[in-house]
């Protein structure tokens, strides 16, 4: 992928993260619903029937756009911190940043606990 093409990639996935904040901040009832009931879908667990690492952050993030940390937290134990984290990283992309927020080498750890929970909630929901 082109630097340009992953700069807009990073640009759009930033604005669908915000796009989520905001109906969960100022959309009625009924869009959030929507979103999150008939949002996208899950790849992952349409092909293989079990939740992906991520399964949950779509009403995690609308839980957290309405100031909703327990139902956020609920839905994804990591969840502000894969948001906020997922959401510098694109800013970071998107304006060509992202060597100096990278350099540290965060996001594996990030990617280490993400790993962690999928594989503690697979087990503790069988």
């Amino acid at each position: 992928m082109s630097r340009i093409a992953a700069r807009v990639a990073a640009g759009v996935w930033a604005a669908a993260i915000i796009g989520g904040l905001a109906i969960g901040a100022f959309a009625p009832a009924s869009w959030r619903s929507a979103v999150a009931d008939g949002g996208p879908a899950c790849p992952f667990r349409f092909a293989t029937g079990v939740e992906c690492p991520f399964c949950g952050m779509t009403h995690a993030t609308i839980a957290l756009g309405a100031g909703d940390w327990r139902a956020a937290l609920t839905y994804h134990p990591l969840a502000p911190i894969v948001l906020f984290g997922t959401l510098a990283l694109m800013v970071a992309i998107a304006a060509g940043r992202a060597g100096a927020l990278l350099a540290n080498k965060r996001p594996l750890w990030l990617l280490a606990a993400i790993a962690t929970i999928w594989v503690l909630r697979l087990v503790l929901e069988r």
